[in-house]
């Protein structure tokens, strides 16, 4: 991957927009919330499917049907033990449907050529690919999120996609394949994005996140929390956020021998970067 400058990291930075609070949805505008089998066209006649203890997998050919569902429930496990909400029983199986290409995908969905899946009230589309557990780990996490979150709070926004692109990321490693956010660690390092910025701003499209600023902070700051705050932090942490306790009060009651506010937490975070 190319290095980027400041000056595209700048661009970059400058093409956020004020998050809506319009997720989860389709990817085309429209939410959707509870069980949401059968929004995209199914799989053509001769798919299989099988039931997991977290998943329902439906795709073409045994083999895939149970590697994905190996691959979900391995980044379910994952999820859980780095949030710390083992405890937290998602109310039914998470749908799978698996097209067999990236043209099946694109046709049935409509979503661009750059996705690699989309996740809907509880059911992640994606296709076929040497990515697929990048893939779903990143879908999972949202699933996970929204289901115990119970509704969508803009001011959460980075803390949902930072812990979603630091699963991806962990799935990527795990593969020998390095770091999404290589080409952009150095920039970040320099020109961090204000707090409250992160907050406000968002992308304008998942698009390349790769070397989005904005993601790889959201990435940094997660895996901050969640290394250096310890998991059982981090799932009090959640929990505070959960009830409805602003980003502050969530940090001082998730970290209280680490940081009393969200201030706290970004000076500390600033200085591991060093």
């Amino acid at each position: 991957m190319r290095s980027l400058g400041l000056a595209s990291a700048l661009v970059l930075f400058a093409a956020c927009i004020p998050y809506p609070g319009e997720l989860p949805d389709d990817g085309r505008g429209r939410s959707y919330s509870g069980v949401m089998e059968g929004v995209y066209p199914g799989l053509d006649a001769g798919a299989q499917e099988n039931s997991s203890l977290h998943f329902k997998v439906k795709a073409y050919g045994q083999d895939t049907v149970l590697g994905v569902s190996a691959q979900a429930e391995a980044a379910y496990t994952r999820i859980m033990t780095d949030t710390g909400l083992n405890s937290f029983m998602p109310r039914g199986l998470y749908q799978i449907v698996v097209y067999g290409t990236q043209d099946e995908y694109r046709k049935k969905t409509g979503q661009p050529d750059w996705s690699g899946g989309v996740a809907v009230g509880n059911a992640i589309y994606t296709y076929s690919s040497a990515r697929v557990d990048a893939v779903l780990s990143h879908e999972v996490t949202h699933l996970i999120w929204f289901e115990y979150m119970g509704r969508v709070n803009p001011d959460h926004r980075w803390v949902n996609e930072g812990l979603a692109v630091f699963q991806e990321n962990k799935a990527v490693g795990s593969r020998g394949q390095g770091d999404l956010f290589s080409s952009v660690r150095g920039t970040m390092r320099s020109q961090t994005i204000p707090m409250d910025q992160m907050i406000r701003l968002v992308p304008a499209t998942e698009r390349a996140y790769e070397v989005s600023l904005w993601y790889a902070q959201a990435e940094s700051m997660v895996r901050f929390m969640i290394e250096r705050g310890g998991r059982i932090g981090f799932s009090q942490f959640l929990g505070a956020l959960r009830y409805d306790k602003n980003l502050d009060q969530a940090v001082a009651e998730g970290f209280p021998g680490s940081w009393r506010t969200l201030e706290e937490l970004e000076r500390d975070w600033k200085r591991s970067l060093q």
